[in-house]
């Protein structure tokens, strides 16, 4: 099938990528709830809930597509969906960190202070400076958004070339 006969991406990407979204947004607000930072179990079933929603996304698309899919149109439908997804949830971690939590930043980089301080408990003040500047730069809602997006490409990449290659049919 000819690229020009195929049908859009965008529809399935809005629509399952609102879902990754939503999936991130709920990840936060738990997190916020039980005052932790990361949590293992949360971890885990935030990947197969996401995994899932991939799967329905992709295989919506294939569904469109006469029950066709290559890798490429998996790759095409998943990273579309992380684009919206990661959006969404860098748009909400900004509100979250900024008007629900804004001393996340803060005790954050406090921890990572004390942390370098107990590795390292005899640094020189100019090491401390650098330390220090380091940290506020990994700790930014800036960088932190930034990585926000770019593990949700990654990780849409990953789960959709995986799920491209169990589910083609050309």
């Amino acid at each position: 099938m000819e690229d020009q006969q195929k049908p859009p991406v965008k529809f399935i990407a809005y629509n399952y990528g609102l879902y990754l979204g939503l999936l991130g947004i709920l990840n936060v607000v738990i997190l916020y709830l039980i005052n932790e930072e990361r949590n293992t179990i949360l971890s885990i079933v935030s990947l197969i809930a996401t995994t899932i929603v991939y799967y329905y996304g992709i295989s919506a698309y294939k569904k469109t597509n006469q029950n066709l899919l290559s890798v490429k149109d998996s790759l095409r439908v998943g990273l579309g969906m992380a684009v919206i997804g990661g959006i969404i949830g860098v748009i909400y971690t900004l509100f979250h960190y900024n008007i629900i939590q804004p001393d996340f930043t803060e005790n954050l980089q406090e921890k990572a202070m004390l942390d370098a301080m107990e590795k390292n408990p005899n640094m020189s003040n100019a090491e401390i400076d650098v330390a220090e500047k380091m940290i506020n730069i990994f700790t930014s809602q800036f960088f932190i958004s930034t990585m926000y997006l770019i593990a949700s490409l990654f990780f849409g990449f990953i789960i959709s070339l995986i799920l491209g290659l169990i589910m083609k049919r050309e």
